[in-house]
């Protein structure tokens, strides 16, 4: 848009100076005050014309939490966590009948249970980091092929998005997203 409006100067000042010349260089300043005042509208007007035909920002946005819970990965990893959650369950309670029995101390106890709870967040941190990774080469790939300048998470950020300017490419990212697997 830039560019379009550099040229239009750029005719702008090419108009000017044809006038001028034209005219035997005679033209007051009153009159290229005018010339400049109406060009400067006409460039307004078109600038108009772009932001209302859309030639701006093209924008979507998707609804992670759609795409999360929709994601048949996501409930792979639903069910490998709480398969490992189960095995740290019950390393736990092996632990606690070690302390109970006296064969470890209270501070060993402490960090063993604290070590348990550390794997189960890793392992938490490292399939939803998968799944995002995921998601969002999609997101761009989705956005590359259609010209999308901006792809955003639809949450309570966004006050206001006029519908004619904005796509949901939720289910276009489920679709690619579930036919891989």
């Amino acid at each position: 848009m830039k560019h379009l409006l550099m040229g239009l100067g750029l005719l702008a000042a090419i108009f000017l100076i044809v006038s001028c010349q034209s005219q035997g260089g005679a033209q007051n300043i009153d009159d290229l005050r005018a010339k400049v005042a109406q060009l400067e509208k006409e460039v307004q007007d078109l600038k108009a014309q772009l932001s209302q035909s859309g030639a701006g920002l093209r924008i979507a946005y998707i609804k992670a939490e759609k795409v999360f819970q929709d994601y048949k990965k996501t409930g792979e990893a639903v069910e490998k966590f709480r398969k490992e959650a189960e095995k740290k369950q019950n390393d736990l309670k092996a632990l606690q009948e070690k302390f109970k029995k006296g064969l470890m101390s209270e501070d060993e106890f402490q960090r063993e249970a604290a070590r348990l709870q550390q794997e189960l967040q890793q392992l938490d941190l490292q399939l939803t980091a998968e799944i995002q990774t995921e998601m969002i080469k999609v997101v761009e790939q989705i956005a590359k092929e259609r010209g999308y300048d901006w792809v955003t998470q639809l949450k309570d950020v966004v006050l206001y998005a006029n519908p004619n300017k904005i796509e949901d490419i939720t289910y276009d990212v489920l679709k690619i997203l579930n036919q891989g697997q």
